[in-house]
């Protein structure tokens, strides 16, 4: 558990986890990395005690957490599950990851020119997937949970622009396959995301957040790949053979 004489720094270090909450109070990783919590609160006018529960409960929240269990819900409340929890992280760590790998490389590039090339491959991640959700979310979506609801019986309505769903997933697929060829060279350039012995607190973060965004996507590709698209498909020859 952090406390409030531990630097900023230290906190990083030894809960990587602290940092998306350190983020949110906009406590900079870096020019107060060597003050104290209670240091770093005291500049930003901040209520220590209520950063400290902060970072208590993003604790309780990395040790626990319930297991999903995918075959229990129906296609609609799955795909409400895969927006809410993986479709959320993309748009909120990427960018935030973005910002870091930019800033530790015009920091420390001069010492590890790899992290030039991290945050390009970032970058690259961030455009791809904020692309990949927005399509999942405004027309795959859509259409499997109308099909989960039986609305559609044979064929797509008029205004869908695929004739089966089968073609829609296999772009999904295809484009899984993209961000996790990006995330494997974003582990090797990393050496699986352990940072360097003289890795400043941002750094240090980045590479933890990192590793957590990758073990985020591969929980969200397996409930896509393995779990929803197999269902809608065979939802979908269902309700063909019907009519």
């Amino acid at each position: 558990m952090p406390t409030s004489t531990q630097s900023i720094r230290e906190i990083v270090m030894q809960h990587p986890c602290s940092a998306k909450v350190l983020h949110r109070f906009d406590i900079d990783l870096s020019l107060q990395a060597d003050l104290s919590l209670e240091g770093a609160c005291q500049e930003l006018q901040l209520s220590v005690d209520q950063v400290l529960e902060k970072l208590a409960d993003s604790e309780s929240q990395e040790r626990g957490g319930m297991a999903l269990d995918p075959a229990a819900l129906s296609l609609a409340r799955l795909i409400k599950h895969i927006v809410r929890v993986h479709h959320h992280c993309v748009r909120q760590e990427l960018p935030r990851l973005a910002e870091m790998a930019s800033k530790v490389a015009s920091k420390r590039g001069d010492r590890a020119p790899e992290l030039a090339k991290i945050a390009e491959l970032i970058e690259k991640l961030h455009s791809e997937m904020y692309a990949h959700i927005q399509k999942e979310e405004q027309v795959l979506f859509p259409f499997i949970s109308q099909m989960d609801q039986e609305s559609i019986v044979a064929y797509p309505p008029s205004h869908a622009c695929f004739r089966s769903v089968t073609h829609p997933i296999f772009m999904m697929e295809q484009e899984h396959e993209s961000a996790g060829h990006i995330v494997a060279q974003l582990t090797q350039l990393t050496n699986h995301f352990e940072p360097l012995s003289w890795a400043c607190a941002t750094h240090i973060a980045l590479y933890s957040g990192l590793r957590d965004f990758e073990a985020d996507l591969r929980q969200h590709v397996h409930l896509e790949n393995d779990v929803l698209f197999p269902r809608a498909i065979q939802l979908e020859a269902e309700l063909k053979s019907r009519s």
